[in-house]
């Protein structure tokens, strides 16, 4: 009896497993490695399908209904991050998402709808503030006012303008029929004191300005409006900025505005806002994107004419390379972490896409990640001259040396500091704990007899020199210390040295220097490069822009 029961017991089993349809086999399973930004997922694939083009089959729920299964594709359980930047608020889609290679975009987007990011609104001092229809609305409510309108509000966390180090800021600005829009954009703004703005007057022309404890700064970003260089329009205009790096660009409707980019120097703060003095203003389609984007106009680098030195002297040549993968021109060095440790010299000429008679920016950028541009080294004259370490280093080898040490090399002829109408030279300098400062920037060098010398002597003075002939005059640039009257820091300093309206100008750590500006007159020379009396000294980021 026992032996019939397992008989059929193995009958029945067996049969089971005879009668059990194709849609309930096991099936192998397939492994999909998304994208960048996408989850992977697990499919379940029918071993052995002569048609690999067709979609999974998902198995019949019910197993009374082997023959009429139900099938669809199957569709990721959880949602692709949502990372691709829209200028408008679009549903989430059930699909994958395709993203582009530069990557997460957060986005913040003043629609102008509702007032959800709690903009100003209401009379508010000499001005009423109106939001709706997609529109923010200023209207002055005193015609006598010399009070301008001022609304801003901080961004999101996941934006932060000084940490991102690629950015894009847009908005339109309407006036009435017939009249050129007044006013503009705000951007890293901490308050009312502290702040910078890009702004568009009533006669077409533009200012950009940086604004710190209520003062603004004749060196950088002045404020003083001028014409753009690119057509400005009655009624409406799009006023963008975009941060690329080291690199601060603006734009008049997709053209880049005469003497951009300026270099990008941290921001005062995380706000963004409007601003106007005009009688009536509106502002639509503010967007703050993060990232880079293919529809972004960068400039196109251009390499310049260049002869490689030949020889080793502290006055040849320098080497000039055009990096492929730069979009614009930094108006400020790059870090050591932005370019490859291979190029130490970059020297491209801006040319927006969108309009050929723009006037260039050339810069000449030393980061010293190497010495393809035959910097001194060695030791001579009681001192010693190395390139390393991303910096170039003077070292004082003999203690009785009363001399100042030198190291200098050609710019490219392109820029020619007596031909150019404006240039801006900037540098850091760096002495160890407890050392003296004492050392500085050479420019329009000839010979150590030939130079203009701009240098800190100490703690409380700096040395403007102009030699001819090795003499200086007592009436041009002496030499002398003499008090700065700005903050000199103990170990680093940034020094900078402009050219415009026919004077020079003379900083330290942005600020300028009680003699300063002097007369310009014609260099001996068009060499570039450092003074050291300092026991040591290292420069980093040696930077032109003509």
């Amino acid at each position: 009896m026992r032996l019939l029961l397992t008989i059929s017991f193995m009958l029945l089993f067996i049969g089971s497993i005879v009668a059990q349809p194709a849609g309930r086999r096991s099936k192998s399973t397939v492994y999909s490695a998304s994208g960048e930004w996408q989850k992977i997922t697990l499919q379940p694939a029918a071993s052995g399908s002569s048609t690999p083009s067709a979609p999974v089959v998902q198995p019949n729920p019910s197993a009374s209904q082997p023959n009429n299964p139900t099938s669809q594709p199957i569709t990721p359980t959880t949602q692709p991050t949502e990372s691709v930047v829209r200028t408008e608020p679009k549903p989430a889609s059930t699909a994958p998402t395709t993203m582009p290679s530069s990557g997460f975009r957060p986005a913040f987007t003043g629609d102008f709808v509702t007032n959800r990011n709690g903009w100003k609104a209401g009379n508010k001092g000499d001005y009423n503030y109106q939001i709706g229809m997609g529109r923010y609305s200023i209207r002055k409510r005193k015609a006598s006012t010399r009070q301008v309108a001022f609304s801003y509000v901080s961004l999101p966390n996941d934006i932060n303008l000084n940490r991102d180090d690629a950015f894009t800021i847009k908005v339109d600005v309407m006036a009435d029929s017939g009249r050129v829009p007044t006013g503009g954009l705000l951007f890293g703004v901490k308050d009312s004191l502290n702040f910078c703005a890009f702004t568009l007057n009533s006669k077409g022309e533009t200012s950009i300005i940086r604004v710190t404890n209520g003062e603004a700064y004749g060196d950088y970003m002045p404020g003083d409006f001028f014409a753009p260089g690119v057509p400005v329009e009655k009624n409406r205009d799009r006023l963008t900025i975009r941060r690329n790096k080291e690199s601060l660009s603006f734009y008049v409707n997709e053209q880049e505005v005469r003497g951009s980019p300026y270099a990008f120097k941290t921001l005062p703060g995380n706000g963004v806002g409007l601003i106007t003095d005009a009688s009536w203003t509106t502002f639509q389609k503010l967007t703050v994107t993060v990232g880079t984007s293919p529809s972004d106009p960068p400039p196109t680098p251009v390499s310049l004419p260049v002869t490689r030195p030949t020889t080793t002297s502290r006055s040849a040549s320098p080497t000039l390379t055009t990096a492929t993968n730069v979009s614009t021109v930094a108006a400020n060095p790059p870090t050591k972490n932005d370019v490859a440790s291979s190029t130490s010299a970059l020297v491209t000429a801006t040319r927006p896409e969108t309009s050929a008679n723009k006037p260039t920016n050339i810069t000449f950028s030393e980061l010293f990640a190497d010495n393809q541009n035959k910097w001194l080294v060695g030791q001579t004259g009681g001192y010693e001259f190395e390139v390393a370490k991303s910096s170039y280093f003077i070292r004082k080898t003999s203690a009785s040396t009363s001399r100042a040490g030198y190291g200098y090399i050609n710019l490219p002829t392109a820029l020619d500091l007596n031909k150019a109408e404006s240039f801006t030279i900037t540098v850091d300098m760096i002495v160890p704990p407890g050392i003296q400062p004492n050392a500085g920037l050479v420019i329009g060098v000839n010979d150590e007899d030939n130079l203009c010398e701009f240098r800190v002597a100490d703690r409380q003075k700096v040395i403007v020199k102009s030699l001819r002939n090795g003499l200086s005059s007592p009436t041009y640039m002496p030499g002398k210390p003499i008090p700065a009257r700005v903050p000199i820091n103990q170990e680093t300093n940034t020094l900078m040295i402009q050219k415009r309206n026919k004077k020079l100008y003379f900083y330290v750590n942005n600020r300028e220097v009680e003699s300063s500006p002097y007369e310009f007159k014609p260099f001996s020379g068009n060499k570039i490069g450092f003074v050291s009396a300092a026991q040591a000294v290292k420069f980093q980021n040696l930077k032109v822009v003509k």
